[in-house]
């Protein structure tokens, strides 16, 4: 005997802002969810403009100090070098993982041979 699915095509429609707000799983406390509440309905525009303009200058500067020769560097370029040294300080993350993977299978096998 062959099963068939039933289907409906009724329209899902998603919670809206308040609702997902409220709708929070319970281990929210209720000062988080009305510190929630607050942030979305109590912030101006303008506030929040002026707090992401000094964030992002902040946040720039940040970044021409960790960056190598970012002090240097235009706004766009500094990204551009950012996303370069984050890829090279990934390889050499990779490079110490398989140093140490190789260094340890060495230590072990030492252990086998000198009976230790």
């Amino acid at each position: 005997m062959e099963k068939t699915l039933a289907t409906s095509h009724t329209k899902r429609s998603s919670p809206s802002p308040s609702t997902a707000v409220n709708a929070l799983p319970v281990r929210f406390s209720r000062r988080t969810r009305q510190r929630l509440l607050d942030a979305t309905t109590s912030v101006s525009e303008s506030d929040v403009e002026d707090d992401d303009d000094e964030g992002v200058e902040e946040k720039i500067e940040t970044l021409q100090t960790i960056v190598p020769g970012g002090t240097e560097l235009e706004v766009e370029e500094l990204f551009e070098e950012t996303a370069s040294y984050i890829l090279a300080l990934q390889c050499q993350i990779n490079a110490i993982k398989v140093i140490t993977a190789f260094l340890e299978r060495c230590d072990k096998n030492d252990d086998m041979k000198f009976g230790g």
